[in-house]
């Protein structure tokens, strides 16, 4: 895959993000949605859309900080998180195989994604996102609030592809998608960093 494909791959999660969030309402799995399907549309199938639209479901309830509670992981770092972890392909069979093949979700999600929402916004909560953009929080189950909050995203230009934090969560974990099918990360690299760690 050239470097222009990655970066037309990329360039299309954020699109899509942009469309899926007016659509579903919801980061988590407006996120994972944009990702699983713009690797689709370039070639990467990292699930079925069946499978995808099971997840899909169980994504919604982990939207705006867990259940819409602003207290817990931003929806959009989840659904991306999910996304790459997907992709890291680790299951119950290597699992049992060896303990320390987790390590390897592990590291393909903190040292991507989670790395990179620490960077951009100091946190991972979906107060933390909030606080980091607009300088307030919001409660979510407060029709004042969700409306305020509503016209804060409109009028600083957050809805879409390019300013919207589930926009930017899905393009950054395509893009380390994209990079970790390249180069996916191994049981003897987590074990030669880490060594025997169950």
């Amino acid at each position: 895959m050239t470097n222009q494909d990655q970066v037309r791959i990329v360039a299309r999660a954020g699109e899509l993000a942009g469309e899926y969030v007016p659509i579903y309402w919801g980061c988590a799995q407006s996120a994972f949605a944009a990702t699983v399907d713009a690797l689709r549309e370039g070639g990467i199938e990292i699930c079925t859309k069946e499978d995808e639209d099971e997840m899909f479901k169980g994504l919604i309830g982990l939207s705006g900080g867990y259940g819409n509670m602003n207290v817990g992981t931003c929806g959009a770092l989840v659904g991306a998180a999910f996304a790459v972890s997907l992709f890291s392909g680790i299951g119950r069979e290597e699992q049992l195989k060896d303990p320390d093949y987790r390590r390897i979700s592990f590291d393909n999600v903190a040292e991507t994604i989670g790395e990179r929402f620490l960077k951009e916004f100091n946190g991972v909560r979906c107060r933390d996102i909030t606080w980091s953009r607009f300088g307030k929080q919001y409660d979510s189950w407060d029709p004042d609030a969700k409306r305020e909050f509503a016209r804060d995203e409109q009028c600083r230009g957050c809805i879409g592809a390019e300013k919207c934090t589930i926009a930017k969560a899905a393009r950054w974990a395509t893009g380390y998608i994209l990079q970790l099918n390249e180069k996916p990360l191994t049981l003897e690299q987590v074990k030669e960093k880490y060594g025997e760690v169950h």
